[in-house]
């Protein structure tokens, strides 16, 4: 099975782009383009798997790719489809109706885990309307990975909508959570280039390469009118919780000594330090309820608490308000 390896990223220099024609069928992108032959894998917060019988939906991917300098990887069949179009079709067709029955198609694509990312870019043809096959056997293959992990998916079509395959997408994954998407049709793939950048840009996907390690760990925590901030720990569930910034929430009072909110779907442990003596100002995760904690109090120690990081100075003050308490995280 083909690994994900992680090298150095190599700036790639993008082909100009023109418009796809339509194939006479609608709902199938007509990838008429060979596709870009170079595989490049950079670093950072952010994954893009993609799956391009020839070439149209891997343009965007290594788009994003470049403007993020980040990871990429293709997920490939393990035998290629036709370069005869109606060949194509006719698998296509029978691969989609095999999965209706519960078979996938073999691919040769495989990602150990996913807890270095805090954003999987998915993209994908849709094919009949459909999300392609090989991305449809990677998911399948995948779900469980993917729990907790925050989904962008992006698709070109000749002119079907994403809503069938983006239901596809949550089918296989319901444990993750899913963000905007884009979609490039043959009459938009030419503006492909600000479409992406203005995408990425609302899901507040960026570079940050001159981020240094320690303020890329810190989160501004505002209630009511009061700020304050926190400096969280650098390991899976800190991180996990990180991905999903911004986020509002209501916290409510537990035992007289915390304040708590339950984040759906729950935050990723796998491979977290667990074990804590919780004091005034810490931020923790237990375990088996899956619930976040703001200690304004000393509390137990517990196995099953996971340190997530601790309120700056005396930022704790404004927890110890009685009752609930709305409050915004943001990084």
């Amino acid at each position: 099975m083909k690994k994900l390896l992680f090298i150095p990223f190599i700036l790639l220099v993008l082909v100009s782009m023109a418009a796809c024609g339509s194939s006479g069928d609608d709902s199938f992108v007509p990838d008429e383009e060979p596709g870009m032959s170079v595989d490049s894998v950079g670093n950072g917060r952010y994954l893009v798997l993609y799956s391009s019988r020839s070439g149209n939906t891997e343009k965007v991917a290594r788009q994003i790719s470049t403007i993020l300098h980040c990871d990429i990887l293709e997920v490939e069949p393990v035998t290629a489809y036709e370069e005869d179009y109606n060949a194509m079709l006719d698998r296509a067709s029978e691969e989609l109706a095999a999965i209706d029955r519960g078979n996938y198609p073999a691919i040769a694509t495989s990602v150990d885990g996913f807890d270095k990312y805090d954003l999987i870019f998915i993209g994908y043809p849709i094919w009949y309307g459909r999300m392609a096959t090989p991305m449809q056997a990677f998911l399948h293959e995948h779900a469980s990975k993917l729990e907790g992990k925050r989904v962008a998916l992006f698709a070109t079509s000749g002119s079907s909508g994403i809503s069938t395959s983006a239901n596809e997408a949550r089918g296989f994954c319901p444990q993750a959570t899913f963000t905007e998407t884009l979609l490039l049709t043959s009459s938009g793939l030419a503006q492909m280039e600000s479409r992406v950048a203005t995408w990425l840009e609302g899901l507040g996907a960026n570079r940050e390469e001159e981020e240094d390690e320690v303020s890329s760990l810190k989160v501004k925590i505002t209630v009511g009118e009061r700020t304050v901030t926190a400096t969280m720990e650098d390991n899976v569930t800190a991180k996990a919780f990180l991905a999903r910034l911004p986020l509002e929430v209501e916290l409510s009072d537990y035992a007289g000594a915390e304040k708590i909110f339950y984040p759906s779907p729950k935050l990723s442990t796998e491979g977290a330090p667990r074990g804590g003596n919780p004091t005034a100002g810490s931020i923790m995760l237990y375990e088996p309820w899956g619930n976040v904690a703001i200690f304004y109090k000393s509390g137990s120690a517990s196995n099953s608490l996971i340190p997530m990081g601790r309120v700056d100075g005396d930022g704790i003050e404004v927890f110890r308000e009685s009752g609930s308490l709305r409050v915004k995280f943001e990084r």
